[in-house]
C-alpha cells in the first residue's frame, strides 16, 4: 500500500508539473521517478554558512543513494515565494530559479554561493531557498529543508510562517501596496472581520489564511479591492496569520493577530479552500491547479513514511 501511495503521489506531482509552462522549477521536477531512492532526512538539514549584502552561502550535509554512493551534484532553487505558495498560486513557478554546483569530491559536507552579480538577487528581497540532490544517473532525490534570507539586513533562517517577520512585506513589485494599505481588524463572537484601506494599483486582492495544521496558506477569498473589509467564521483560538496578495503582482502583506474565548457555533463549517467541482475546459490553467493541490497532499503524506521507514 505504501509503494502503491509514493507511486500515485510523485505521479500526480510529475503531471501536474509538466503540465504548466514553469520554466526552471518545471524541468527539475519532470525527472521524477515513481520511487525516490535518496533524501534529506529529517536530521540533515541545510544551513546559512554566511551572509553578507552582496551574497549568501549554504551549507549543505553530504547525501547517500540506495547503495551508500556519495551524491555530488546539487541544485539550490530559489524564488520570492515559499514552496507552499507556490504551489497554491501556479503562476508564480515562472520566476523560481536554480543553480547547479558538481563537486569532484565530497567528504561531510558542502558549500553553495549564490550572488547578487551572478545570480541577480535583489539584496531588499526576502527569497526562499532549497536544495536537491542528484546522481550520477539524474534522478533526483527529495527536496531539502527551506530556507529564507534577505541580503539587505543580513538576516536568514530556516522557514516557518513565524520566522520570517510578519507584519512586513515579502517583496516589491508594480501594482498595489497592502502594507499601505492600514489593515485591522475586529472580533465578534466567532467572527473575525478585516478591514483595509484601497490601495492604487489592483482592483482585487487575494486573502489567504494559514493553517497551522497542514502548514499551508489557505485562500479564503478573492475580493474586490474597493470593499475594504472582509468577514470570516473562527475556528480555534490563539494566533492567526492572513496574506493579503494583490492580484496583479503588487507588494502583498502578513497580518497577524490573536483570538481568545472562541467557541465554535455548532453546525458552523471550518474556512477551508473552496471545492472545485467539475473541471472547466480552459486547459492547462485550471487543471494544473487541483493536480498540484492533490500532488502536495499526497507527496507530504509520503515523505513522512520514507522519513520514519528511514529512522
Amino acid at each position: 500500500m505504501k509503494k502503491l501511495l509514493s507511486i500515485f503521489a510523485l505521479w500526480l506531482l510529475f503531471f501536474g508539473i509538466t503540465t504548466a509552462a514553469t520554466g526552471d522549477l518545471r524541468s527539475r521536477m519532470d525527472n521524477l521517478n515513481t520511487e525516490i531512492p535518496f533524501w534529506y532526512a529529517v536530521s540533515q538539514k541545510i544551513t546559512v554558512n554566511q551572509i553578507t549584502t552582496s551574497h549568501i552561502v549554504i551549507n549543505s550535509p553530504i547525501i547517500e543513494d540506495e547503495l551508500w554512493n556519495k551524491i555530488t551534484k546539487y541544485t539550490v532553487m530559489f524564488s520570492q515565494y515559499p514552496l507552499s505558495q507556490i504551489l497554491e498560486t501556479t503562476t508564480l513557478l515562472d520566476q523560481s530559479k536554480e543553480k547547479t554546483f558538481e563537486f569532484a569530491t565530497v567528504s561531510t559536507g558542502v558549500l553553495m554561493e549564490l550572488t547578487v552579480t551572478g545570480d541577480m538577487l535583489n539584496p531588499n528581497v526576502v527569497y526562499y531557498l532549497s536544495v536537491i540532490p542528484k546522481d550520477k544517473n539524474g534522478i533526483l532525490g527529495e527536496i531539502s529543508n527551506e530556507l529564507w534570507f534577505k541580503l539587505s539586513t543580513q538576516t536568514s533562517g530556516e522557514w516557518t510562517p513565524t520566522t520570517t517577520p510578519l507584519n512586513t512585506t515579502l517583496h516589491t513589485s508594480p501594482g498595489a501596496n497592502m502594507s499601505l494599505a492600514n489593515i485591522t481588524h475586529t472580533i465578534t463572537s466567532n467572527k473575525a472581520t478585516l478591514r483595509w484601506t484601497a490601495v492604487d494599483g489592483s482592483d482585487k486582492v487575494d486573502i489567504f489564511l494559514w493553517n497551522p495544521t497542514s502548514s499551508l496558506f489557505e485562500r479564503l477569498t478573492s475580493v474586490n479591492m474597493a470593499v475594504e473589509s472582509y468577514t470570516f467564521t473562527l475556528t480555534r483560538n490563539g494566533e492567526y496569520i492572513v496574506n493579503f496578495m494583490p492580484n496583479n503582482w503588487g507588494t502583498e502583506f502578513r497580518y497577524t493577530f490573536v483570538a481568545q474565548g472562541i467557541v465554535a457555533t455548532p453546525g458552523t463549517p471550518a474556512p477551508t479552500t473552496p471545492k472545485i467541482g467539475k473541471i472547466p475546459a480552459t486547459w492547462p490553467k485550471e487543471n494544473v491547479l487541483v493536480a498540484l493541490w492533490i500532488a502536495l497532499f499526497l507527496y507530504i503524506v509520503y515523505r513522512s513514511m520514507r522519513s520514519k521507514a528511514k529512522h
